[in-house]
């Protein structure tokens, strides 16, 4: 279903980020101090563009690089990014492969002291894809736990007050507010999740992107495909997961608002089941649509859940 991305495109990004690298010749020091006041903060994902901000407040300046709605694995940069990314005192992105385009882009840098991987700390216990291309390679979507989520938060602190030590009072002052709201969140979803029987707490979405999720809040969880990649939705993945889905009790099932939702239609229409909802996995959503933030995008995916996995609307 999805096309081979053109080598063009990767061959003209390769040479676009050799040219500013070598001719943009600042220095990230010179970045970092050129206002006192405005950190300029560069990110890979949408939620982390408003994480960053709930920590950085006025004192920075945060730009995503990918789209809302934008899958991140197929995400194709441009020179512009390269040339953000240069410019920023600090670069957050996800790692554990979930940007597969930012190595391409990043070699030839000659300092990445400032790259920072919030997938990539020593305390997130890993869950490994079970199969695919990247089989046994960590699950990049680690923020679907929210606890995992917190431990991004504390680490996008770090980050901020070393690089503007004398907004440090201010920065942990909103951290800790934040992470009281995502304390909350996380109570809240356990709350909302007891409402569903055990026996219908059965995850089926597109792409295996909710491991953590299902694993701290205590779901059977399979998809049509484990992580987006050139082959999703192929006839082999779709007889599967209907093989899956006799074998199990779904009341429904769920796509991602950054998928092809052609498969799951199709699933939907040979076993019967209703498409649940449409879920926030990789991306927040567009302005207006209920998940334009971290904890409304977990909020909105757990009133689905709860609503069509027992027809009733969640508190």
């Amino acid at each position: 279903m999805k096309k081979q991305k053109s080598k063009f495109v990767a061959i003209l990004v390769f040479f676009c980020c050799t040219f500013f690298v070598l001719t943009i010749g600042c220095s990230k020091n010179d970045k970092a101090g050129t206002d006192s006041e405005i950190l300029q903060v560069v990110v890979t994902l949408s939620f982390f563009e408003d994480m960053v901000s709930q920590v950085g407040g006025e004192h920075i300046q945060v730009t995503a690089l990918i789209p809302v709605g934008v899958e991140p694995e197929d995400y194709e940069p441009v020179p512009a990014d390269i040339r953000a990314i240069n410019d920023a005192a600090v670069f957050i992105y996800n790692g554990h492969n979930m940007e597969r385009w930012l190595p391409s882009i990043i070699s030839d840098f000659a300092s990445r002291e400032n790259f920072y991987a919030l997938a990539e700390q020593e305390e997130i216990e890993t869950i490994p894809l079970p199969e695919g291309p990247f089989a046994g390679d960590p699950d990049p979507h680690v923020w679907t736990d929210v606890k995992n989520a917190i431990i991004y938060v504390q680490k996008i602190y770090s980050i901020l007050a070393d690089a503007s030590p004398e907004n440090r009072d201010y920065f942990k002052a909103r951290t800790q507010k934040y992470v009281r709201e995502l304390d909350d969140l996380n109570s809240w979803i356990k709350e909302q999740v007891e409402k569903i029987p055990h026996s219908k707490r059965v995850l089926i979405t597109s792409e295996l992107c909710f491991q953590y999720f299902a694993r701290t809040y205590g779901f059977f969880h399979d998809a049509i495909w484990t992580i987006n990649a050139p082959e999703e939705g192929t006839p082999a993945q779709i007889i599967r997961i209907i093989d899956v889905l006799r074998k199990v009790n779904a009341p429904s099932v769920f796509v991602e608002n950054q998928v092809d939702h052609r498969p799951m239609e199709r699933v939907s229409r040979e076993t019967g089941i209703p498409i649940g909802g449409i879920l926030y996995s990789d991306s927040l959503s567009q302005p207006g649509e209920g998940g334009e933030t971290y904890i409304k995008m977990m909020r909105s995916n757990v009133e689905q859940m709860v609503e069509a996995l027992t027809g009733k609307e969640s508190d």
